[in-house]
């Protein structure tokens, strides 16, 4: 821009375009820089495995509310018979 035009428009600045150019790449660089680190924070947190562990105890509180655990039944090793622990036969 020639001189005689500033002086015509004084509201008007008169940059170099690799000013610019560096101005923006600078800004890119910077918010590059800050989505980095708070992916980096956000990974770094305890927060999800806290997430996890509060819903593995109240998955088991609710578990527990709801009802006695039903029990599988075993076949006893003895029998259906009962064990008797006095002895019948003659002493």
């Amino acid at each position: 821009m020639s001189k005689s035009h500033t002086l015509k428009h004084p509201g008007r600045v008169a940059v170099d375009a690799g000013v610019i150019k560096t101005f923006w790449e600078r800004k890119i660089q910077l918010h590059t820089e800050q989505l980095q680190s708070e992916a980096m924070r956000m990974r770094r947190s305890a927060l999800d495995r806290l997430r996890g562990e509060w819903a593995q105890m109240l998955e088991g509180r609710t578990k527990a509310l709801q009802g006695p655990p039903e029990v599988a039944t075993r076949p006893s090793l003895l029998g259906t018979e009962p064990f008797h622990t006095q002895d019948t036969t003659a002493a």
